[in-house]
């Protein structure tokens, strides 16, 4: 029997409640300092110590603050927990694939840390743990410990001398489409096709990457099956595209007449705003299906990518005042809305 839905959006509405307006993050990024900043967010619910508002504690507050909310959402998800695998597992993909990407390039523990929200299966001290070890190998060889499903994926490739690192990216997201998928056919509809949406995304990340740098790999061996308009053939003439401005085109081309295909028409080589722009294209596709489908898994959805979206704004913020950047540039480049 399939999941019903009616009493976990009455929670991710409850929980919705709580993300900050448009308003709010517009103040917080015209805050003078850090110190205010803080102050502020602390004034929000945010567990912001008074002794430590360094951005990193700022970052760290904003964190344990999104992993809160999902923990939350996961306790109500009970039995649907495994069919939400999709929304879970795509944020521990998210650490683990930075967590890596940290140990080939030798960044420091708590830089590799940033911006990464703890789940169930990903708590905060195991993200920590993760980002203490020297190598992939070893980041692999503990989640096999921890029996993560990731680990066996990762291992044998991340054990070599030199790892590839877009070799365990790819593996990593082949393991999260290949078990996403398998969880939101339990459903069908709007879950799967959400996935499909995920996977299409990351085919069109991985051919902009080959056409802006090219790596030593055939095209067709990064493709990731299970997408619905990013075809094998969309993306083969992607990744083969003389830079990523061509390899743009061919992908809103593959995107054809939907909302995703404005984010990669103008593309130049700015991934941070490519991101920006999908995920706040996403979160509105996703408002509209709350509205033909309120009975459905929409608004679950759309409230785990609101809660992404605040998460990536109020890192932007807390750096961008750190640093000293322009406010209105700040509050212009704002996800949420």
């Amino acid at each position: 029997m399939k999941p019903t839905w009616e009493d976990l959006n009455a929670r991710a509405r409850g929980l919705g409640t709580h993300l900050l307006t448009r308003s709010q993050l517009d103040t917080l990024a015209r805050a003078p300092d850090v110190a205010t900043l803080g102050a502020e967010l602390r004034r929000l619910g945010y567990p912001v110590a008074e002794e430590d508002v360094s951005p990193v504690a700022l970052d760290l507050a904003l964190r344990r603050t999104a992993a809160a909310r999902l923990r939350i959402l996961g306790w109500w998800c009970g039995p649907r927990a495994a069919v939400l695998a999709v929304l879970f597992e795509d944020e521990d993909r998210r650490s683990l694939r930075a967590v890596l990407r940290g140990a080939v390039q030798g960044i420091v523990p708590e830089a590799r840390l940033a911006g990464l929200v703890p789940t169930p299966a990903l708590p905060e001290r195991a993200l920590q743990e993760l980002a203490l070890q020297d190598n992939p190998g070893a980041v692999a060889a503990l989640l096999v410990a921890w029996r993560n499903p990731y680990g066996s994926v990762l291992l044998p490739d991340a054990a070599a001398a030199q790892p590839d690192l877009f070799r365990l990216e790819l593996l990593l997201n082949r393991a999260y489409a290949a078990r996403a998928l398998r969880a939101s056919r339990k459903v069908g509809g709007l879950l799967t096709a959400y996935v499909r949406d995920v996977i299409d995304l990351e085919n069109a990340y991985t051919a902009l990457v080959l056409a802006a740098e090219g790596k030593d790999i055939t095209p067709k061996d990064a493709f990731l099956a299970g997408g619905a308009r990013v075809t094998i053939a969309a993306f083969v003439l992607a990744a083969a595209a003389r830079g990523p401005g061509l390899a743009g085109r061919e992908l809103t081309a593959a995107f054809g007449r939907t909302p995703l295909a404005r984010a990669f028409e103008r593309y130049g080589d700015d991934a941070v705003t490519l991101e920006a722009t999908v995920l706040r294209i996403r979160i509105g596709e996703l408002v509209r299906a709350t509205r033909t489908d309120p009975l459905g898994p929409a608004l679950v959805l759309a409230y785990t990518l609101r809660l992404r979206a605040e998460a990536l704004d109020l890192r932007r913020i807390i750096w961008g005042v750190a640093l000293g950047a322009p406010r209105g540039a700040l509050v212009q480049d704002l996800v949420s809305r």
